[in-house]
């Protein structure tokens, strides 16, 4: 039986040097979060493995990051580009 979704936490205790528990302090308040939100980001696609885009959403997007993109004038022309 799946586990529902609560709201209930617990306390985590890591040993880190504290070089870089400064630096993930400093991360976090550039991008304006907690340490708590930060860590929990950054370990995210660990956590919850199943929302990791599949092979064909990574090719498009890695051609999205080179440029090859469709451009259209209008959806006509788009929809003529696509074979559709």
């Amino acid at each position: 039986m799946p586990e529902k979704n609560t709201s209930k936490t617990t306390r985590m205790s890591i040993d880190i040097s504290l070089r870089d528990h400064k630096r993930i302090k400093v991360l976090a308040a550039a991008e304006g979060v907690s340490l708590k939100e930060f860590v929990i980001e950054c370990i995210k696609e660990k956590i919850n493995p199943e929302k990791k885009p599949n092979a064909k959403t990574r090719k498009a997007m890695g051609d999205a990051r080179k440029g090859r993109t469709l451009k259209a004038k209008d959806i006509s022309d788009l929809y003529k580009q696509l074979g559709i």
